[in-house]
């Protein structure tokens, strides 16, 4: 992974970048709560993505390999949970206090946990750029340390990019057709993830 560094940073920013359950979740909360009230949500994603990209570099796909219903489960389990969080981002809008409630903490801790492209990308990533012959240690540091970064950067820019976007719309309307998109996306980013 070291001598590769460079091509794997590409891989990151591309896949912790593009839209996928974590941004798009992430983008709908700031548009809903805002950026500074979706931090303890944030943080509790990228700690999250951290755990499995740890697991991921330590055999998760051996798991996986070994028994298929462990993923068959966790790809349902992670459709459920996004349907649920976008039952939540249609309720904080249709919800007629000024003060929507945010996520919590631990809502986003489980996010990558039961999120399909997540794990598809570490355990890609791992087997691909890895060099079985290096330190372990080092590969994995180097790993976990650079997908934390990317998914940390861009799930806050997503998030504030909702702030923003909902900050320029005046009308009810075309805010609340703007939620409804951001939760099919995320719902459909997550269904897509779950075929590939």
């Amino acid at each position: 992974m070291q001598e590769n560094f460079w091509a794997f940073l590409i891989f990151v920013i591309v896949m912790t970048g593009t839209p996928g359950p974590g941004n798009i979740a992430s983008m709908a909360l700031g548009q809903a709560v805002g950026f500074k009230r979706s931090i303890p949500f944030l943080s509790g994603v990228i700690i999250g993505g951290m755990t499995m990209d740890i697991l991921a570099a330590i055999g998760l796909a051996e798991l996986f390999l070994a028994y298929p219903q462990v993923s068959a489960v966790l790809k349902v389990g992670g459709l459920v949970y996004i349907l649920y969080l976008a039952w939540k981002v249609l309720n904080m809008q249709a919800n007629s206090s000024n003060k929507p409630k945010a996520f919590k903490f631990v809502e986003g801790l489980v996010l990558h946990p039961l999120n399909p492209k997540h794990y598809a990308m570490t355990v890609a990533a791992f087997a691909q750029f890895a060099d079985p012959g290096a330190n372990r240690f080092t590969e994995i540091l180097i790993f976990v340390g650079t997908f934390t970064c990317g998914a940390a950067f861009f799930h806050s820019l997503w998030c504030f990019a909702g702030e923003s976007f909902m900050k320029m719309l005046r009308s009810p309307l075309v805010r609340h057709t703007v939620n409804i998109s951001m939760v099919v996306l995320m719902v459909g980013a997550t269904a897509y993830a779950l075929y590939q």
